[in-house]
């Protein structure tokens, strides 16, 4: 069997307004034997279009295009091709650009100035179902809230847990606000990847959140995320 049988093509759209990058970033990309380029443009319209005709499994997305900030649109794009899952490429340093694009729906963020091998992870984490950060992303989150307190209540459970979580709930939570996927978590537990989810169900109804990213994005105190000894 072929090594293009034995793995499965990850199909990129590169959305990068400036035609140098988009040259880099293909050059790169398609070094790896697991990775095509699909199709590129440089402005959100044409990348919209192209997504819908593609259906790419990831797409990189610049947030500055030729016809503007693509923060906005990034429903839209999710909305006609929910197969897909899309990393912010940023040379943008605001903290609350990178949040709105991931309460926006983006599966990760990485900066403009990391190192080429980083990009290639990055890729294949959101492909895989993970959530990704570079480190600058990853404090921005554990501070969005410096004045996030849990509620306190009676009892033993809430005093160790918050929000009366259990210790597994809990351990899932920790691992799962630091973008692993559900199979990564299961991994690490030791349980399956079908009680994680159900295990995520119940977090996100205790915590009042819908999805990965806010769970990421709203609690985000790392004093939250310390499992008791």
């Amino acid at each position: 069997m072929s090594e293009e049988l034995q793995y499965k093509i990850i199909r990129v759209l590169i959305v990068e307004s400036h035609e140098i990058i988009r040259i880099g970033l293909r050059t790169l990309i398609e070094s790896q034997p697991v990775l095509q380029v699909v199709a590129e443009a440089d402005c959100f319209d044409v990348a919209l279009n192209l997504a819908v005709q593609h259906s790419p499994d990831v797409i990189l997305l610049d947030l500055l295009l030729n016809d503007g900030n693509c923060i906005e649109h990034i429903p839209k794009l999710l909305q006609d091709c929910p197969q897909s899952r899309i990393l912010i490429f940023s040379s943008d340093n605001e903290e609350q650009t990178h949040l709105h694009a991931l309460r926006s729906g983006a599966a990760g963020i990485i900066a403009k100035h990391q190192r080429a091998e980083l990009l290639l992870k990055a890729v294949h984490a959101v492909h895989a179902g993970e959530v990704w950060f570079d480190q600058h992303i990853v404090k921005l989150l554990w501070q969005a809230q410096v004045n996030y307190q849990p509620p306190m209540t009676n009892g033993d459970a809430v005093k160790s847990y918050p929000y009366c979580l259990t210790a597994r709930e809990y351990s899932v939570a920790c691992l799962a606000s630091k973008g692993l996927s559900a199979k990564k978590i299961g991994e690490q537990l030791f349980i399956s990847e079908k009680t994680v989810r159900n295990q995520l169900t119940a977090v996100y109804q205790k915590l009042g959140v819908e999805s990965q990213i806010d769970l990421c994005v709203s609690v985000s105190q790392l004093d939250f995320f310390k499992l008791p000894d």
